[in-house]
């Protein structure tokens, strides 16, 4: 089998994924993520899903993670996907907060 330099990056296409990034405790999750080059720099860009804010403040606005920045990822099949797996960990936390408290 033939090797090649040419650099492969993953299809994210129609999924949501969710950036763990250098220096930052919380992700950054982007909606049908594609890679795009700006400013000389590789960045992810893509749609803020519903549940990655509080508020849902920015839901829908385009955002863009530099690619060099991303530690690890976690793919979703899908935008629904990632809602119900983000109400899944809010529940755990709220049912961790509230033993907590008692």
């Amino acid at each position: 089998m033939a090797e090649t330099n040419e650099l492969k990056f993953p299809d994210f296409s129609g999924k949501c994924v969710s950036f763990s990034l250098k220096n930052e405790d919380a992700c950054n999750d982007l909606s049908n993520p594609m890679f795009e080059y700006q400013g000389g720099r590789l960045f992810v860009v893509g749609k803020i899903p519903k549940g990655a804010t509080k508020s849902d403040w920015a839901e829908s606005f385009t955002a863009a993670i530099a690619w060099d920045r991303v530690v690890d990822y976690i793919v979703f099949d899908s935008e629904d996907a990632f809602i119900e797996a983000t109400k899944i960990s809010e529940d755990y936390d709220k049912a961790n907060s509230a033993s907590n408290l008692a």
